[in-house]
């Protein structure tokens, strides 16, 4: 068999067997490629949920409280809203994951108050969504103080909205408004979403200090151990002689006065701000 050579000394056979290694080289190569970068955009999504997730502790830190959601758009939270977009500009978050969608997001709306609120409600368990189910454990659904949902490349379960839900096998839940629950699943064909959730025990440890604050009445007058912070008389009132203990949050502002609203002399003075997880105050007779 004669081999016809170019004048570099290659014949026909040999360049079409290099040109068709060069196709399937670059063809392999383009799939590689297309993989490594959903892996990135898949790694840098996680990244951004987990700082988003650092951002509501910080906040919470600042503001005794979680942010309400954004449902207008503009990224500020709107008060009273549970349900709807992450409030990134109240965060001062980028405002889309690498994807570029806003995340879901939802709190649990006894924490968007004050630390009193919150602290409670953290410290009687919470009640009242959101709830999610994780994959990665049980299949039962427990209470979340807040989710952060990014929904991934695409509209996976194809039903519309690109938050996708799981409706087979033993996690189930649905992260397009999560009902009867969220849930964090591992990516199959059908659900490409990424979750990331904050629990109720991790927020109360980075917010919820509590303390015991005794207070002894010798006065001659009842007295009320009023909360500045809240605004409230703490329960019970204190008649003479009386000594009663009383459970407060940690930063909490205390004021003895009398039934009329005015202070009434005390050891320490008040108002006083309490820290710490002890605290006396005594009101000695005039």
């Amino acid at each position: 068999m004669f081999l016809i050579r170019n004048n570099r000394g290659f014949s026909l056979i040999e360049m079409a067997i290099v040109m068709v290694i060069i196709g399937v080289l670059a063809g392999g190569g383009v799939s590689l490629i297309g993989m490594l970068t959903k892996r990135k955009a898949r790694t840098e999504t996680i990244n951004y949920l987990k700082q988003a997730q650092a951002a509501l502790i910080s906040f919470a830190d600042i503001n005794g409280r979680l942010p309400w959601a954004d449902t207008s758009g503009d990224g500020a939270e709107n008060s009273g809203a549970a349900a709807g977009s992450l409030p990134y500009q109240t965060l001062k978050l980028s405002p889309t994951d690498p994807y570029k969608r806003t995340l879901g997001y939802e709190i649990n709306a006894n924490l968007g108050t004050n630390l009193t609120a919150s602290c409670n409600a953290l410290r009687s368990g919470l009640s009242g969504g959101p709830d999610v189910v994780d994959a990665d454990g049980a299949a039962a659904p427990f209470p979340i103080a807040a989710i952060l949902i990014s929904a991934g490349t695409m509209d996976a379960d194809s039903d519309g909205n690109v938050f996708d839900d799981v409706t087979t096998g033993t996690h189930q839940g649905d992260n397009t408004d999560g009902n009867p629950n969220y849930i964090r699943h591992p990516s199959v064909d059908t659900y490409d979403d990424l979750v990331v959730y904050l629990g109720e025990n991790a927020l109360y440890g980075e917010i919820c200090e509590y303390l015991t604050l005794a207070v002894k009445n010798d006065s001659g007058v009842t007295v009320n151990v009023h909360n500045l912070t809240t605004s409230a008389d703490l329960s019970p009132a204190l008649n003479n002689g009386d000594t009663a203990t009383y459970t407060i949050i940690s930063g909490t502002r205390i004021e003895i006065q009398d039934s009329a609203g005015n202070n009434v002399a005390s050891e320490p003075s008040t108002p006083i701000a309490l820290a710490g997880h002890g605290f006396t105050i005594n009101v000695p007779s005039p």
